[in-house]
Parts: C-alpha cells; sequence; structure tokens
C-alpha cells in the first residue's frame, strides 16, 4: 500500500476517532476508558468468558487487563467464579451493579450515534451500513468462505448499472480495456433485459455483506441456443470456488431448459475462466484479433453442443 492511501486511512481514522470521543479520558460521559467499556460490554454479551479469551479477543496486554479486572471486582463490577474444569482458571461475569453500568453505556451509545447520523435518509443510512462492512471485509486477513456468499437469480433496480459499470471500472484496472468495452457491455445489458424471460434466461448475482461481487448471466438466443455472458467476479473472492459454483448453476439451468447448444465470446487474456469453460465441455471454436476494447486482443469463442436424446456433451 503506498503513501498516499495510508495517509487517507490514517485521515478517515482522526475523523471517526473525533465523532465517537475516542480521544477523551472516559467514553460516553462515563467513568470508564475505552477499553474498560469494551471489557464490560464483551463480559456482558459472553458470560463465563476468562481472561485469556478477552485477550484473545481484543489483543489486550495481559497485566493491563489484569489491573483492570482487579478493579472491576474491588468496585462490584464483575464476580469470578472457579471453572469447574480447570481450578487455575475464573469465569468471569457482571453482577448487578456491573449489569447497570453496561445498560448505563449502551443507552448512551445508542444516543450518541443517533445524534451523530440522524440527518442521514434511509438509503444514506443503508449505505453507510455497507460500507462499515466493507472496511471490516477487506480488512480482515482471513480468508472468505464460499457459504459467505449469497447468490440471487433475481434482478433489482441498479443491479444493470452496476454491473456496467464494475465492467467498466474492473476491465481497465486489470486489463486496461477502454471506455469502448464499458459501452459494449451497456449495448449488451440493453438488450438482454428487452426481451427478458426469466423462465429460459437467469442472472446469478453474486452478494457478500449486501454489495455485489460477481455475477453471470444466462441468454437466449435463435436455434434453442443459449450465450453465457458478462462472468465476473470481484478480485478478493476468487479462489474460493465461487467460479465453479456459479458454472455449475449455469449448466444446471441450462440443460433444466433443454437447450442444444451454448456459446460464449471472450478473450485470450481470461485464462482463468477459459479453464472453467473447457472443464464443462466448451470448446475453442474461432479466434480473430480485435481491437474493439481499446487496445489489441485475440477474441475467442467456444461453443458446447449436448447430443440429442442423451445427457452427455458432445466432445
Amino acid at each position: 500500500m503506498n503513501k498516499k492511501y495510508i495517509s487517507k486511512i490514517r485521515a478517515f481514522n482522526r475523523f471517526y476517532t473525533n465523532i465517537i470521543g475516542l480521544l477523551d479520558t472516559h467514553i460516553l460521559d462515563s467513568k470508564y476508558s475505552l477499553p474498560e467499556a469494551r471489557i464490560i460490554f464483551e463480559i456482558y454479551h459472553n458470560p463465563g468468558f476468562t481472561a485469556s479469551d478477552i485477550i484473545e479477543l481484543l489483543d489486550i496486554d495481559k497485566g493491563y487487563l489484569s489491573r483492570i479486572l482487579k478493579r472491576f471486582e474491588k468496585q462490584k463490577i464483575i464476580s469470578k467464579t472457579v471453572s469447574l474444569t480447570d481450578k487455575r482458571v475464573f469465569m468471569l461475569q457482571l453482577t448487578k451493579l456491573g449489569e447497570k453500568e453496561f445498560l448505563k453505556l449502551n443507552t448512551n451509545s445508542e444516543h450518541q450515534l443517533k445524534r451523530v447520523f440522524a440527518h442521514l435518509s434511509p438509503l444514506e443510512s443503508q449505505t453507510l451500513l455497507q460500507n462499515m462492512e466493507s472496511i471490516k471485509t477487506l480488512s480482515n486477513k482471513s480468508k472468505i468462505a464460499l457459504d459467505d456468499i449469497k447468490i440471487r437469480t433475481y434482478l433489482k433496480p441498479g443491479d444493470l448499472g452496476f454491473i456496467i459499470y464494475r465492467h467498466g471500472k474492473l476491465y481497465a484496472e486489470e486489463f486496461q480495456y477502454g471506455i469502448s468495452f464499458e459501452t459494449y457491455v451497456a449495448r449488451g445489458i440493453h438488450e438482454f433485459y428487452q426481451s427478458y424471460n426469466a423462465d429460459k434466461e437467469r442472472v446469478w448475482v453474486c452478494e457478500h455483506n449486501g454489495q455485489i461481487i460477481g455475477f453471470l448471466l444466462l441468454m437466449k438466443r435463435e436455434n434453442n441456443s443459449a450465450q453465457l455472458r458478462y462472468f465476473y467476479i470481484e478480485k478478493r473472492y476468487r479462489g474460493i470456488g465461487l467460479g465453479r459454483k456459479l458454472m455449475q448453476l449455469y449448466m444446471d439451468f441450462f440443460h433444466s431448459c433443454g437447450y442444444t447448444s451454448c456459446y460464449l465470446l471472450t478473450a485470450d487474456e481470461l485464462e482463468t475462466a477459459a479453464s472453467l469453460y473447457l472443464n464443462h465441455g466448451f470448446e475453442l471454436t474461432k479466434e480473430i484479433e480485435s481491437t474493439t476494447f481499446g487496445k489489441p486482443v485475440t477474441e475467442r469463442r467456444y461453443d458446447l453442443h449436448v447430443l440429442k436424446n442423451k445427457n452427455s456433451i458432445k466432445k
């Protein structure tokens, strides 16, 4: 990450720190520091938590946590119970006074957030939440699981425009395609929706935390043929099996509709996608040199034919 990005992240951190008062000695007009309030929060929501659990969750210094817990115990905010499985371990829980303190902190937090974001419209509030989820996702070093992705097969307002936009941005960033590629996608999307028939055509819209991160569609063509179009997956979501899953969903729907052939148009640079097509019975049938997308590329056509009265694919 270059210095420009780091500078912007630090600027955002300063901005948000000021909003929620993290620079104050005490948080939410209480007598507690931020770490103390967070510890109370975690014990409330996880009765029976141990000191080791808190250290692992908050990445807090062991000695610092020990001093806080001793003070909380002295103030009768928490109580300790010896673990039944390990006499050296103490289970933590809030006392009645501790629960009262948590509820006060929680109420103050809700009032603060309502005050800060009261001016937002419902749409702006939804955008804010999606952006927060994006920050969490992008900051998480662990790999996203395939089960975290939701795939819907119907369109919502804004979907088609977003798909056009992301194709334009993604292919410009990864392959240096020009605006002509984006207009090509826009024309195809318009053509698709003009005669969209949900019984014989389908979209697969992949979402994570409410944001589109992948897409694929099947478009009906003449002579009982189908076309595979606009297959894309955001970079962070590649390598988890999403591409294979989308191809299988595509092929299942293709066969269920009784199509006898299918084709797709792509470019030689998209090698990973090409391997998926070949694994599902497509064959490379045509190559032409082109500058349609704002740079020289080799356009490729892949075809698939289904044998009559058989479920196998013609090789």
